[in-house]
C-alpha cells in the first residue's frame, strides 16, 4: 500500500491537529466571552479517532472530525458540554497532505455528556492506536482489536454520528452488534 514507508502516526496527528487549531482559531474560537456569565460555556476543540475514507481502505486517505466540547467552570457537572462537529479533515497517506471542510460552525450546546466507570477489560481494549492499526498491516488479530475499539468507542458515545453515516462500509464490517 505505501510507495515508501508507511506514515508516521505522530506526525500525522500534529498536522491534522495543527490544520484543525489554525481552523478553530480563524473561525470558530470565541471572543469577549466572561466567564462570570452563567451561560458561558468555555470551549474547546477535540478530535476524533480517525476513519478510513473507503473500505477497505486501498490508499490510506483517512478522515478525522473536528469536535467541539465545553465546560462552565461556574456550573461544575459530571460530563462536558457537546457542541457541533464542526470540520472533517482528511490526510492523505499517500501524499502526506491534510484537508479541512467547515461543517457546522454554530458553537452551541446540544447537551451534556459523561462517563461510567470503564471496566479493565475495557480499559485494555483502549489502550488501542487506531491510527496505527488502519495504517499497519492487516492480521486477524488487529481486524479483532480493531473492530473491539471502535465498537467500545461507539457504545460510549465518543463517535460522532457524521463519522457514522460517512463511513457506513467501515461500520458494517465493525459489526458492533456482534461485538
Amino acid at each position: 500500500m505505501w510507495k515508501n514507508s508507511p506514515p508516521d502516526t505522530e506526525e500525522v496527528m500534529a498536522m491534522v491537529r495543527a490544520v484543525a487549531e489554525q481552523k478553530w482559531k480563524e473561525s470558530l474560537a470565541p471572543r469577549n466571552a466572561n466567564p462570570a456569565d452563567a451561560t458561558f460555556i468555555g470551549w474547546r476543540t477535540y478530535i476524533s479517532d480517525p476513519f478510513p475514507l473507503t473500505w477497505p481502505s486501498e490508499d490510506g486517505t483517512l478522515v478525522f472530525y473536528a469536535l467541539a466540547r465545553g465546560m462552565n467552570p461556574r456550573a461544575l457537572r459530571d460530563g462536558e458540554f457537546v457542541g457541533p462537529t464542526w470540520a472533517r479533515i482528511t490526510y492523505s497517506a499517500q501524499d502526506k497532505k491534510t484537508g479541512l471542510t467547515l461543517l457546522d460552525v454554530r458553537l452551541e450546546s446540544r447537551g451534556v455528556q459523561g462517563v461510567r466507570p470503564l471496566r479493565q477489560e475495557e480499559l485494555e481494549i483502549l489502550e488501542l492506536k487506531p491510527l496505527d492499526s488502519l495504517l499497519g498491516s492487516r492480521t486477524a488479530a488487529a481486524a479483532q482489536k480493531l473492530k473491539s475499539y471502535y465498537c467500545l468507542q461507539l457504545s460510549l458515545g465518543n463517535i460522532p454520528s457524521e463519522a457514522i453515516t460517512a463511513h457506513a462500509a467501515f461500520f458494517n464490517w465493525l459489526d458492533c452488534r456482534a461485538c
